[in-house]
């Protein structure tokens, strides 16, 4: 069905004058691995729902990036420090609504943090609210002003990063099970716009339609220019690269290298874009034991039970010499080098990971920690000396019990990168005895089941904070923290770089974060890639950059002489 639907407009006549009343014209399609989930972002947990929470939502700050974020009015008018930097003060616009004609107020501010801070919601940004006093995350003065109110000064970036939530419907959620937001109609059926987008049509596991909000009042500029964004999901990464190369599809994100060349070479109305250090890859040791099964499960939704007997880690990668041994039978400049470099121009797109803060925050990235290097024959007499030996001549080691050395490696489908990047992981822990056997689940599964600790070893990837917050990931109770990884040094650190308001002061704490977890080796970490993404060449005013593949999607357009679809 809607594939003969998308064929029929393709085949609609072009040219002429094709703009709505409003100067609207042509259709972006998006081909995307998998459909979004969650529409709260207080709720939300992945890049699929973020792009649509982006397009549809009207954010307190705009922002842009060189080398740090610096931050311009959107909601907010204008914002002060106080003298001692614990409080913020923020004038509010007057002039937005919701999409059913609701004004957007500061009580909806208000309402989005103290969602996010209530443990019946257990959102993964909780710990955005950890240095906000209950009496001040926001403090509503009135509709149009607010103060937030902090423990102490940090870093100011952060700080503002951490006033960033997209914003939750206060009257129509006021009265919401908190512990089921999840399932509420306007997280997982259809949300309630803010921004200039709104959904449309969301045809689950299909595709979503973006069309402009009729009750968008905010500045003339940011009035959508095209008359709607179609979300196509086509789960198959080879699927979406042939829709690109045939105009079924008109922008794909996460290109590889190769294809990168062939598009190159063969497809000159595809434009290459490359989106600089935001992506990394690793491989993640489930390493929960039971105490962590009691912890997590507090940290879980009301009514949301961890069943102990779905926790799949294995004890031995509680053990932090043997993720380090493993550590160093994983080459991560072959990985570099057959996934994330050209063939044809030599480029490379990528370079070692030894962290989850991006190298492009300039002096905080820890550009001198000694990487763990490939070294098979020091892993094998690592493992050897830690009672892990194939005493049965099989080609697994085990243990003194016999317990084979052998796990489930969990990918998310339609990653190709990830694909085979997991079967390069396989066969060089095979090459130290080790067995990998690699399990795909669909996207949202994937999450999901990282989210609960139910796996045993993920190679799965970030996409990085542009400021500085380690919490969200490595704070023990962080529900992003998926390894249940803990270190009393750690959690000294992230206390004391949050503490630490000026920036200079604190880039040598968070460096040495960075050689602290690293040492641990939680995860195994890869590679980071500058992404590639592919837009059609008739698209104008694009913003594609570290921020985002499809940032400031109102203001991208068609000429009038290049539209291809007439609806």
């Amino acid at each position: 069905m809607w594939l003969a639907w998308l064929a029929l407009l393709a085949c609609s006549p072009v040219g002429g004058s094709v703009a709505d009343a409003e100067g609207r014209r042509d259709t972006l399609v998006i081909g995307v691995s998998s459909d979004a989930k969650n529409m709260l972002y207080v709720v939300s947990n992945s890049a699929a729902d973020s792009a649509i929470i982006e397009a549809t939502s009207t954010d307190l700050l705009d922002s842009s990036f060189d080398c740090k974020l610096s931050f311009e009015p959107g909601l907010a008018r204008d914002w002060t420090f106080s003298e001692d930097g614990t409080q913020i003060a923020m004038t509010l616009r007057d002039d937005l609504t919701w999409a059913d004609g609701a004004r957007l107020t500061a009580r909806d501010v208000a309402f989005t943090y103290d969602l996010v801070a209530d443990t019946k919601v257990a959102s993964a940004r909780m710990e955005m609210t950890r240095h906000m006093l209950p009496d001040g995350r926001p403090q509503v003065i009135d509709d149009t002003h607010i103060l937030w109110k902090f423990t102490r000064a940090y870093d100011r970036t952060t700080m503002l990063a951490h006033t960033g939530v997209a914003l939750a419907p206060a009257h129509l959620l006021k009265a919401a099970d908190r512990g089921s937001l999840r399932s509420h109609p306007i997280n997982a059926q259809m949300p309630l716009a803010s921004g200039p987008w709104k959904v449309g049509t969301w045809e689950k596991n299909a595709r979503l339609i973006l069309v402009p909000n009729e009750h968008w009042t905010g500045p003339a500029d940011r009035a959508p220019r095209l008359r709607r964004v179609i979300f196509k999901v086509l789960p198959e990464y080879a699927t979406r690269l042939v829709e690109l190369e045939n105009g079924a599809i008109d922008l794909m994100e996460g290109i590889l290298v190769a294809d990168a060349d062939k598009l190159a070479a063969g497809n000159p109305q595809v434009k290459l874009h490359r989106r600089g250090w935001r992506s990394m890859d690793y491989v993640a040791w489930n390493s929960l034991d039971a105490e962590d099964v009691k912890r997590v499960r507090t940290g879980l939704p009301a009514g949301e039970k961890l069943d102990p007997s779905t926790v799949k880690p294995h004890p031995f990668f509680a053990d932090r010499e043997v993720r380090r041994a493993l550590a160093g039978a994983v080459d991560v400049d072959k990985l570099i080098g057959d996934l994330l470099t050209s063939r044809v121009t030599g480029e490379v797109y990528g370079r070692p990971s030894i962290g989850t803060i991006t190298p492009a925050l300039c002096g905080i990235h820890n550009d001198d920690v000694p990487r763990l290097g490939f070294d098979p024959r020091a892993t094998r007499a690592a493992l050897d000396a830690l009672g892990w030996k194939d005493t049965d001549q099989d080609g697994i080691r085990n243990d003194s019990t016999g317990r084979p050395m052998r796990f489930s490696l969990l990918i998310n489908a339609g990653n190709a990168r990830r694909e085979k990047a997991a079967i390069l992981v396989q066969s060089q822990l095979r090459q130290v005895g080790v067995d990998a056997q690699i399990e795909k689940v669909e996207s949202n599964t994937f999450f999901e089941r990282l989210r609960k600790r139910d796996y045993e070893a993920a190679l799965s990837g970030w996409s990085a904070g542009l400021f500085v917050d380690p919490s969200s990931i490595w704070g023990e109770n962080s529900e992003f923290n998926f390894t249940s990884y803990r270190n009393p040094r750690v959690n000294a650190l992230i206390a004391q770089g949050l503490a630490q308001p000026d920036p200079e002061l604190a880039a040598p704490i968070w460096r040495e974060l960075q050689a602290e977890i690293y040492a641990d080796q939680p995860y195994t970490f890869l590679y980071w890639m500058d992404e590639i993404v592919g837009v059609h060449e008739r698209f104008q005013d694009t913003s594609i950059d570290i921020l985002s593949p499809y940032r400031n999607l109102e203001r991208w357009n068609v000429p009038a002489d290049k539209v291809k679809y007439r609806y």
